[in-house]
């Protein structure tokens, strides 16, 4: 991810992928982040804690984690309208099913296809995302 000082690669491209079907799909962005920092939160909240292996390798982590790559959140105070810093340690990945409902009339196998294709190409390690030929692969993809 390029936010984070990583080489652009074809896994992101993927990643940019998933983002375009599920707009175009859902009609409203998957990530509507104000800030990079505020992305990376949105990610997280998505598909759990980055792999500190894939942190460690990243330019810019230091903007946004601490040096045992612990993510912190910039959020405003409401009270006071400072900009602070929260720690995110724990977050609980999301599934899709929560998040895509489908429509009245759906094919319900392909919903479910995909999910999965999404889920797929929104895997937070580069080296475990969908690949191109995977995805052109994928049951929601070839409608088998």
């Amino acid at each position: 991810m390029t936010v984070l000082g990583l080489a652009y690669d074809h896994p992101l491209d993927i990643w940019s992928v998933g983002c375009c079907l599920y707009e175009l799909y859902c009609g409203k962005v998957l990530f509507p982040g104000a800030t990079n920092n505020d992305m990376l939160r949105l990610h997280m909240e998505l598909k759990g804690l980055f792999p500190k292996k894939m942190l460690r390798k990243g330019a810019f982590i230091d903007q946004h984690f601490d040096h045992d790559l612990n993510f912190y959140a910039a959020e405003e105070d409401t009270v006071s309208g400072k900009m602070m810093k929260r720690m995110i340690v724990n977050v609980k990945p999301k599934d899709f099913g929560s998040i895509i409902k489908g429509y009245p009339g759906e094919d319900p196998k392909m919903l479910a296809h995909f999910r999965d294709l999404l889920d797929k190409m929104f895997i937070l390690d580069p080296e475990k995302r969908l690949t191109v030929s995977q995805a052109l692969a994928h049951p929601f993809i070839t409608g088998k």
